[in-house]
């Protein structure tokens, strides 16, 4: 059976190390609606199950300071997006790509547990969510994991093919939570929903490749979509598993995999998603027609947000420019260009001032979400590829090699 370490949890001597079995999963015979949480808090990987990467409730100011540091985060090769820090209540959870999972105190950074997960290929790169007393992770060894998230103690594991690097989402009022799994080294993949309570199977869908991207939920729809490394749009009913429809991408000029995470705006009935093709596609939600596509030049890996407000869209290129589109005709409102690669999913602050994003430059940048213009540079000790955090006037980031960091803006 495999194992994982508990470190330093908050009811045990810090210096000892125990291993705990991972249980087999219950199964429950019906599911229970979970908890809403609070419109300012960050509880999944881009803020909600549209993944719109709009942080209600958050505001960036003029400048920036350091508020705590937390070293030695992320420290292998390893290429692909890191993984960004989820934040409830009073607490922040995030991974490493060497599988240490951190639950820590946000105003100071203290560690109230921590894991480590053994036997994984490439630790975690995946974001957690956090609904109720759960915390969800999914981790390089197949696994989804869900552990009580103010003790650390394991509820229950589900574990499908070789890797989870996506992120899970959860529907606190249908009780479901969904995650993306890659099949083995060959390729292939699944979708799955399970009961976010015991992590009993509720339905299983493939993928024809490696799904890299994480799962996004139109609630309104009862719709779930997907990429895949093949340039393959999925779209599942939510509740059955029963495909929709699927929209493969044109490869003529190239690979045009979809690692990013689609990003559904359900009062337009749009999916917008960036591939390897160098665009950013706006697709109906209901047929998967393309509805419009955008030009942005390289390999996209960071995934899109968006401003309500305004009806703007924003996606970072690894070309080195941060993209304003239209989310009606898909055309660009503007481009602040960083002579660095962006690969960092950019956030947008509730307040519809800001776009805060990372580079591989070592720098977190806020930028005027109207105009475009620089609001400032803050630098994070090493590249960055994961996606900002943003909870009231705080902003939490992880670098590669520089550790998790907690910033504070101010007007």
């Amino acid at each position: 059976m495999a194992s994982l370490t508990v470190l330093g949890c908050a009811n045990s001597h810090p210096n000892v190390v125990a291993r705990v079995p991972l249980p087999r999963v219950a199964v429950a015979p019906e599911r229970v609606a979970m908890p809403e949480g609070l419109e300012r808090d960050w509880p999944m990987f881009r803020d909600d199950v549209e993944r719109s990467g709009f942080a209600e409730g958050s505001s960036v100011g003029t400048s920036v300071e350091l508020l705590w540091q937390m070293p030695k985060f992320n420290l292998t090769r390893y290429g692909a997006a890191k993984g960004s820090p989820s934040v409830v209540g009073d607490m922040l959870y995030c991974g490493t790509d060497t599988g240490r999972f951190v639950a820590a105190r946000i105003d100071d950074g203290t560690v109230v547990w921590q894991i480590q997960f053994d036997n994984t290929t490439h630790g975690i790169h995946g974001s957690p969510a956090i609904v109720g007393d759960f915390v969800y992770i999914g981790a390089y060894d197949g696994t989804l994991y869900a552990f009580e998230r103010r003790t650390g103690l394991l509820v229950w594991r589900y574990r499908l093919g070789y890797q989870v690097g996506s992120s899970p989402a959860v529907v606190p009022r249908w009780g479901l939570i969904f995650s993306s799994h890659e099949e083995s080294p060959n390729g292939g993949g699944f979708v799955v929903a399970l009961d976010a309570r015991t992590g009993a199977l509720v339905w299983q869908q493939r993928t024809a490749a490696h799904p890299h991207s994480s799962v996004a939920v139109d609630i309104s729809r009862n719709l779930v979509f997907v990429g895949d490394n093949r340039g393959i749009i999925y779209a599942f009913d939510s509740h059955s598993g029963r495909p929709r429809w699927q929209l493969e991408l044109d490869h003529s000029d190239g690979k045009a995999d979809v690692k990013t995470t689609p990003m559904v705006i359900p009062e337009r009935g749009q999916l917008v998603f960036g591939a390897w093709s160098g665009k950013v596609y706006s697709v109906d939600e209901l047929t998967g027609h393309v509805v419009w596509e955008h030009p942005t030049g390289g390999k996209l890996m960071g995934s899109a947000a968006y401003l309500p407000a305004s009806g703007t869209i924003y996606e970072g290129s690894p070309q080195g420019s941060l993209f304003a589109i239209d989310a009606a005709t898909g055309t660009t409102r503007w481009s602040f260009p960083v002579n660095a690669r962006i690969v960092s999913s950019p956030a947008v602050s509730g307040d519809g001032r800001a776009v805060v994003f990372g580079a591989s430059d070592g720098n977190l940048y806020a930028v005027d979400a109207t105009s475009g213009q620089l609001i400032w540079t803050f630098h994070v000790g090493g590249q960055v590829s994961g996606s900002p955090t943003l909870v009231g006037d705080k902003i939490y980031v992880t670098s590669h090699g520089g550790g998790l960091w907690a910033l504070v803006s101010h007007s």
